[in-house]
């Protein structure tokens, strides 16, 4: 049975494979600011102007307080996570074991962040969140701080076995480095995701569903694109396509770790000038 979930899924992803070779081969590929990494969560970015880089993101999460609304099933919580987030100097696919030697890290953050969750009725959802961390190039190329602050809302309904969800956020993203100014973006995302059950397939005793999600998002700051040799460039907008697995009710549980779900999701701006591959471990209501 788990070879035939491993297989299902690699199926489902080949089609963002190819892209993400590329990426890991491309020496003058266009980056975002190792700063904002944590951010954008595990992916393919650039260090400085001449380091490719892949970032990995853990962050463990803490309920605070929960509280029901009225007397009823619905209740609004207080959640902290403390994002970690390490860039790699190198990520070569045929050497996986090397990627994660410590010689081979690049950079280090770490980001505090708060989330309120506010159910508004039984399908709608809003979501308050801040968070402020700091980071360090680790071979002293200069550090900053990191934050971000905004809100997301997800309307969740059902037609039959399909799932779907609309989602809406805006934020506020910026770091502010210790030798150079400042800088930020202004995210505002829309986008849907869907989730349908995997036929027969179960994964550690549960209903395995497959997912997907596709999201735009326009920053109403454009983003600024560190580019080797030249001026820095402005991306305006990102579209995001994913898609992954999750168990019906519960986290996937891999050795220690627990994530909601396990997916790739393919990145590129509309003028083609930013593009990039994320690994997915939460719904982007989650993030």
């Amino acid at each position: 049975m788990r070879a035939g979930i491993l297989h299902l899924l690699l199926a489902a992803s080949l089609p963002l494979l190819a892209p993400l070779a590329a990426l890991a081969r491309d020496a003058d590929a266009d980056a975002i600011h190792w700063a904002y990494s944590t951010w954008f969560g595990t992916g393919w970015y650039r260090i400085g102007d001449s380091r490719d880089a892949f970032a990995i993101r853990y962050a463990p999460r803490k309920l605070v307080r929960e509280q029901a609304i009225d007397k009823g099933a619905q209740s609004w919580r207080v959640e902290v996570r403390v994002p970690f987030t390490v860039g790699l100097e190198h990520f070569p696919l045929d050497d996986l074991a090397g990627s994660v030697d410590p010689a081979n890290f690049a950079s280090l953050s770490v980001t505090p962040a708060v989330n309120v969750t506010v159910p508004v009725t039984d399908k709608w959802t809003l979501r308050p969140f801040a968070a402020l961390g700091w980071g360090a190039v680790l071979n002293g190329g200069g550090s900053a701080w990191t934050w971000w602050a905004g809100v997301r809302s997800r309307y969740r309904s059902e037609i039959g076995a399909l799932g779907w969800s609309w989602l809406y956020s805006v934020a506020v993203v910026g770091y502010s480095p210790s030798d150079g100014p400042s800088s930020n973006f202004w995210p505002v995302t829309t986008g849907f995701e869907l989730d349908y059950p995997a036929g027969s397939y179960e994964l550690q005793g549960e209903q395995l569903y497959l997912n997907w999600h596709a999201a735009y998002t326009w920053f109403a700051d454009d983003m600024e694109l560190v580019r080797i040799g030249r001026a820095n460039d402005e991306i305006r907008d990102q579209w995001q396509f994913g898609i992954g697995i999750n168990k019906e009710d519960t986290p996937i549980e891999v050795w220690r770790f627990r994530f909601d779900r396990l997916g790739l999701a393919y990145r590129f701006s509309t003028d083609g000038e930013l593009q990039g591959i994320g690994l997915v471990f939460n719904s982007l209501f989650d993030l």
